[in-house]
């Protein structure tokens, strides 16, 4: 048989871009006997890339058995989440409970990211078609990257200034400096300042947040409150 009409073998990992879609849906369609692979709400190719880090097998197990999973604890519990510590877990677990009440949640799947971060779990309002992404967290073979979403960032630069280093650094290390290495560059917000500096940033290198923890976990929500709020919103930990 040559190569090009071999079948995925079930150890294979599902990651974005190593395989095209059709060789996965050839290993579903031989594995299951069916002509066509019916994953309920999503299209095939959605549903797939729901399971990123899994095997082929394991993703068969799922698609023949749906866990059924709904909170987020519940999907690190598998295989494909041993790669990240207990304390990220717990980061995670604790800051899904804190955005939920602004009325952000996950939509109730981890998906594929990139090359650079093969999982992404990433939040957007509830309950809505069109959700604006309000924070990420990426999961590789390190451990775990924090990201939050802000617009118009001179809007809150007293609340910036006079944040903790670890809320303050974000917005003013030199990571992601736009460089203009592209003049017509559509991925270049408008500049903001802090401190007196003027500071640009490339949209795709805003706003990280290192080392994530349970104990910096109240400024994270105190600051999403800042951009994000809510009548009488207050963090309880």
């Amino acid at each position: 048989m040559s190569k090009s009409k071999q079948i995925l073998p079930e150890d294979t990992l599902i990651i974005w871009n190593k395989h095209p879609v059709n060789e996965y849906r050839k290993f579903f369609q031989q594995a299951t006997g069916e002509k066509e692979i019916i994953t309920g709400s999503m299209d095939f190719q959605n549903w797939l890339f729901s399971q990123a880090g899994k095997t082929l097998a394991e993703a068969l197990e799922e698609y023949l058995h749906p866990a059924g999973h709904e909170s987020i604890a519940d999907f690190l519990t598998e295989r494909r989440f041993d790669k990240i510590s207990t304390s990220e877990k717990d980061f995670i677990v604790a800051f899904d409970k804190e955005i939920s009440k602004f009325g952000y949640d996950f939509g109730g799947a981890i998906i594929s990211g990139n090359i650079f971060s093969p999982m992404v779990i990433i939040y957007g309002k509830s309950n809505t078609k069109s959700k604006t992404c309000a924070a990420r967290i990426y999961i590789n073979d390190t451990g775990i990257v924090f990201r939050m979403f802000f617009q118009k960032v001179d809007l809150h630069r007293q609340y910036i200034e006079n944040a903790p280093p670890h809320i303050k650094e974000a917005f003013m290390s030199e990571t992601g400096r736009c460089t203009f290495c592209w003049q017509n560059c559509t991925s270049r917000p408008k500049p903001y300042t802090i401190d007196g500096e003027e500071i640009q940033k490339c949209h795709h290198h805003t706003f990280y947040f290192d080392k994530p923890s349970v104990e910096k976990l109240p400024d994270y929500i105190n600051l999403f409150a800042e951009f994000y709020p809510l009548k009488k919103v207050r963090c309880i930990l």
